[in-house]
C-alpha cells in the first residue's frame, strides 16, 4: 500500500519538472525578460479585409550551447500565425520586414527590443491589455520548441 503514493509522488514531480522548464529538455535556448507589447484587435474594414490587427513579442534568447542555433517559427493562442520580423530605417521611415530566421549565436545572446527584432503576431484574435498573458510557442532550427507565458504590457 505504501508503494502507491511513492508512484504517484514521483509521477507528479516527472510532470512538473517537465512542464516548468521553458526551455525544453532538448534545447540550450533560455528565454529572458520576454513580453508582448499592448495591441488592439482591429475591426473588419469591408469585406476583403478580414479582422485581426498585428502585435509584437520581445525578448532575450541566451545560447548556452556550443553551436549556433536559429529561431525558425512560432505559434501563439492570440494570433493566427507568427512572423520573425526586423525593423530598418528608410531615409525618415522606420520599416518592417519578415525574415526567415534569426540566429542565436553558440555562446551569445540574441535581444528583440522595440525598433529591431521581434516576433510578430499577425491578426490578432483578441485585444492584447496590459497585465493579460499570451502563450507563444518558439521553434528552432536545431533544439526542442519552448513554449512560454508571456506578460502583455
Amino acid at each position: 500500500m505504501r508503494a502507491f503514493p511513492i508512484l504517484v509522488l514521483s509521477c507528479a514531480v516527472a510532470v512538473f519538472a517537465g512542464s516548468s522548464n521553458a526551455q525544453g529538455a532538448d534545447s540550450f535556448i533560455q528565454v529572458q525578460d520576454a513580453w508582448a507589447r499592448q495591441a488592439p484587435m482591429m475591426p473588419p474594414m469591408g469585406h476583403m479585409h478580414a479582422a485581426g490587427g498585428n502585435g509584437a513579442v520581445y525578448m532575450s534568447l541566451r545560447n548556452t550551447g556550443q553551436e549556433t542555433d536559429a529561431l525558425v517559427g512560432g505559434s501563439s493562442d492570440a494570433a493566427e500565425s507568427v512572423e520573425l520580423h526586423e525593423t530598418m530605417r528608410e531615409g525618415d521611415v522606420m520599416r518592417m520586414r519578415p525574415v526567415t530566421k534569426l540566429e542565436v549565436p553558440a555562446g551569445g545572446v540574441l535581444e528583440m527590443k522595440p525598433g529591431g527584432l521581434h516576433v510578430m503576431l499577425i491578426n490578432l484574435k483578441r485585444d492584447l491589455r496590459p497585465g493579460d498573458r499570451i502563450h507563444v510557442t518558439l521553434t528552432f532550427e536545431r533544439g526542442a520548441p519552448v513554449s512560454l507565458e508571456v506578460p502583455v504590457r
